[in-house]
This record gives C-alpha cells, structure tokens and sequence, in this order.
C-alpha cells in the first residue's frame, strides 16, 4: 500500500473521530464516516483496498478472540433465566417483524430474513461502555441488559455458523452433517488442547512476552486448524478465546490483545463507510434507510418492553433496558459483510446496513446517555406497561429498619442482621429477590423507591433507620431529601459509588455513607493488623 495514502486515511480518521471525541459520541461512528470521507473524495487502489480489507479480516479475528477470552463459564452461569428469556424472545420477534416489514418494503425473502436478523442484534460494546460511564453496571437494569447482550452475541454467533453452511440458492444439507461433525472434531481438539495448555499454565504465564507469542501462535492455529476443517473464521477466533478463557492468565492475554484488536477493528469500520457512495443515494435509498433505522430505534425497544412487561419487571427497569436495544450492533456489520461474500448481499444492501448503523448508534447513544430525564418526562404515556404487584393497596406496617435493596451488598447487610428479622422491612424492585425473600419468611415489600408516589405510601411512624443499597447518587438524594422531610431523626446510611458522590450525599445531611470497595480496604487492613 503507498504510505501517503495510509498517511492520509489516518488523518482523516484522526480529525473526525477527534470531533466525535469531543461532543460525547461514540467513535465507532467516526471510522465508518472516515471510510466515506475517504471513498468519496480521494481515488485508492486495488491494492490500497486489498490492504484494507486484510486487515479488516485482521480486526474481526481478534474482536472474536478477545470476547471468547472474556465470555467465561462463570459468568454465563450468572445470566439469570429472564436475561436469556427476554434475549431470545426480543431475537425472535424483531426477526419476524422485520421480515414482513422488510418484504413490505419489496425486498425478496432471504435478503428480508437476512437483513432482519441483522439489525436484531445490539451493541454490547457501545451499551456497555455507556452504562460504565455512568455506573449503572452494577444496577437491575445494568446486570439485565449485561445478560440480554451476551444471549444476542451467542445467537449471532450461531448466525454466523450457519451462514457459512448456506449457498444462495440451495441449502446444503449433507454439509451441515459434516460440519456439525467437523465441529465436534474442532471442539474436542481444542478440549485437549486446553487440558494440555493448563499443565504448562505457571510455566507460559512467567514470561509477559513469550505470553503474547503463545496466545498470537495459538490463535492463528486455531484459525488454520478451523479452516482445514471448513469452520470459518469468526466461530475459530471465538473458539480460540473460550479455549483459554478459563486459565489464570486470560485477562493478560485481553490486555495484550485489546490494543491489537482496536487498531485493527477501527480498518475494519473504515472498510465498511468505503463502501457508503454518498453522492449516489437517491430518495427510494434514503426512504428505506430512514424505514428501517426508526424500526430499529423504537419499534425493536417497543418489542423489548412488552417482552419486559410480561415478565413484570418495573417500569423504569423495563425502560432503559428497552433503550439498550434501540441500535444495531458491530455483528451486524460483520454478518452484512459475510452475506456479501456469500453473494446474499449487494453493494446497495452494504450501504444500508452502514447507514442504518450510523443512523441508531448516534440517535441511541442519547437516549441511553440521557435515560432519566427522558423517562421521567414521558413515563406518564408508559402507564400500561407499569406493573402492580399489589393488586390492592394494603397496609404498609412501620418497621424500625427499612432496607432498600437486599442483593449483593443489601444480602450482606441483611444476612449480618438476622436476629432484627422481626424489625426489618425490606423494599426490592427485582420481583425474583422479593419471591425468594417471601419464601425465607422476611417483611419484603415490592416497590420502587424512586416513585415519590410510592414513598408516601411508606408508613414511617416507628422508623429509626433507613439503609440504601442502591448505587444511584439521584436516587439517594431524592430518598435523603423526602425522609428528613418526614422526621429529622431518622438516620439515613447510604452507599455511594465515589468519594465525590460521598462527599455529596454527607453535605446534604446523610448520616453515614459507604463506599463498599472501601470497607473491604479497611476490613483487610484491620485483619493484617490482628495477624501482626
């Protein structure tokens, strides 16, 4: 490739994302914009493109490695049964809406079923990092939307797998015995080859470098031993990455990889806006384009609610994890790539699927980054989708101790707190802690503590301690505010999530704040102390 050319893209993407940088937007967007900028301003080579799309190849292996390496058993052990019902359920229905919306709009059926099933998939990388700047991982709603995501990356996957098994025009049947045979060969290799590697485990792990080299040697045989073997790409570089997943040294090998995989992903976003004429859309494009991104933005999250509805989650819970589907995901864009090479899609469908991205990605970043403001001023339409669990208004008794939330840390402080058993009322909004917490015998309520409504309920008469668990500095203040409104004396023990927020939450009038990472600090240091 002529390293002017090379020069001048990363410039390009350099100045772009720079921009995108700096007002809050997800710089995935910026690489497809740069791709465009680049494809419709400046004339590169076969060679230039054949560069690009090699190490575009480059950048979906090494996304595929690192998220097998971080989808360990433990942590699929820990998705609860809803989290996989409402993936699957949400999979489900957007394929077959999208379907007919798509023939609608006068598309074959395949391509419908194709495209469709792309844009059912979301944006693990985008929800998650936006979740974690404003930490609510660790929230219902977080830890829901972590499992939901994970179950739509496993179904891609498995998209994946059988697009490489399917011709344009026919199904080949004899080939899907064989593969699926081939794929128990690969897997007990790699089940070897794992039991092998551990008995070497301290031995590899003791060189960083040679670490590195192994984990790099490693996959790319994998990815040989999976092409000897008919299994394309994708589903070998994820294979490679469970393969390690559950050895000491895993979360190394992520941090040497992330670096790789970052450079070579970002090509791999500007391959696809090469593809993306801007001078060529017409109205019939631009038609399909807008049909389809408002089908992914508000149709696919309307989807979510109902699914979240019938389960009878909380409103507000229902609602953000519905936004976290409002855009489509980096597997789309792989998945339109792959039915491209299978000859399933044109150029034309490439640029959609690119525009479409662009389209949910910018508009949901918002609405994520902004979910609380936007909730709290239409949650009056959302009332059908309000879920009651007390079909009559009962009477609330006064309890000296409320204790609102009782999962991680909230399951802690109640374990140490048994022998109050009597004078405690817990108030949980997971319907499946306050079922459990029922069936144990405990006072639990389900409420949402966030509701002013629902706090006037609440019958402090002989309340003396109020304890949250949530890790919500709003919801902490408001529930601050309201109670020392109601009596000055009761005292109020919070949890916050940073000094900052501490410091905050103790300026208002809190009685005691926690940070839990803090109290593990400090209950190690004391027990060193004890040793000495």
């Amino acid at each position: 490739m002529n390293f002017l050319n090379l020069g001048i893209i990363f410039a390009i993407i350099f100045l772009i994302s720079s921009f995108f940088y700096l007002i809050n937007q997800p710089l995935l967007i910026s690489y497809i914009i740069s791709g465009t900028f680049v494809s419709n301003f400046f004339n590169l080579s076969e060679s230039d493109i054949s560069f690009l799309n090699s190490f575009a190849d480059l950048g979906i292996i090494f996304l595929f490695f690192v998220v097998g390496l971080q989808l360990d058993f433990n942590l699929l052990k820990e998705i609860s049964k809803k989290a996989v019902l409402i993936g699957l359920s949400q999979e489900v229905l957007t394929i077959l809406a999208g379907v007919i919306l798509i023939i609608l709009l006068g598309y074959p059926f395949k391509q419908a079923l194709l495209i469709s099933t792309a844009l059912s998939f979301s944006s693990t990388a985008i929800v998650l990092k936006i979740l974690s700047d404003k930490k609510e991982l660790e929230t219902l709603y977080g830890r829901l939307i972590i499992g939901f995501m994970i179950v739509q990356d496993i179904f891609a996957l498995f998209v994946f797998f059988l697009l490489d098994l399917i011709e344009p025009n026919f199904i080949k049947f004899n080939e899907i015995i064989i593969s699926f045979l081939s794929l128990f060969l690969f897997f007990f290799l790699l089940f070897i080859a794992n039991k092998i590697i551990k008995k070497f485990e301290e031995k590899i792990e003791s060189n960083l470098e040679y670490l590195f080299v192994f984990s790099l040697s490693y996959l790319m045989g994998v990815i040989s031993l999976g092409n000897l073997l008919n299994i394309g790409n994708e589903i070998s570089s994820l294979s490679a990455g469970l393969s390690l997943a559950n050895l000491a040294f895993s979360k190394e090998i992520v941090s040497r990889f992330k670096p790789l995989r970052d450079f070579f992903i970002l090509l791999f976003f500007v391959k696809l806006g090469l593809n993306f004429p801007v001078f060529q859309i017409d109205f019939n494009f631009l038609y399909h384009l807008l049909i389809l991104s408002f089908f992914v933005i508000f149709i696919n999250p309307l989807i979510v609610m109902f699914i979240m509805w019938f389960f009878k989650f909380p409103l507000k819970v229902n609602f953000v994890v519905s936004l976290s589907s409002g855009q489509i995901s980096e597997f789309s864009f792989v998945m339109a790539d792959i039915a491209k090479d299978k000859k399933f899609f044109n150029e034309n469908l490439i640029h959609l699927i690119s525009g479409i991205g662009f389209a949910t990605i910018f508009v949901s970043s918002y609405l994520l980054y902004f979910h609380e403001t936007i909730f709290n001023k239409i949650k009056r339409f959302l009332r059908f989708f309000e879920v009651k669990e007390r079909e009559e208004k009962e009477e609330i008794f006064s309890y000296q101790i409320l204790l609102l939330g009782a999962d991680r840390i909230g399951g802690i402080i109640l374990r140490n707190l048994k022998d109050y058993k009597d004078k405690i009322l817990i108030i949980d909004y997971n319907p499946e802690i306050v079922k459990k917490l029922k069936n144990e015998n405990f006072n639990v309520i389900y409420g949402d503590v966030s509701e002013v409504d629902f706090l006037e309920e609440l019958n402090l008469k002989n309340t003396k301690i109020v304890i949250s668990t949530i890790p919500d500095l709003n919801v902490n203040l408001l529930l601050l505010d309201f109670l020392k409104s109601k009596n000055k004396e009761i005292i109020f023990i919070s949890v916050a999530s940073r000094e900052k927020e501490k410091l905050e939450l103790e300026n208002k009038g809190s009685d005691f704040v926690f940070i839990p990472y803090h109290l593990g600090g400090e209950a190690i240091s004391k027990k060193i102390r004890e040793l000495i």
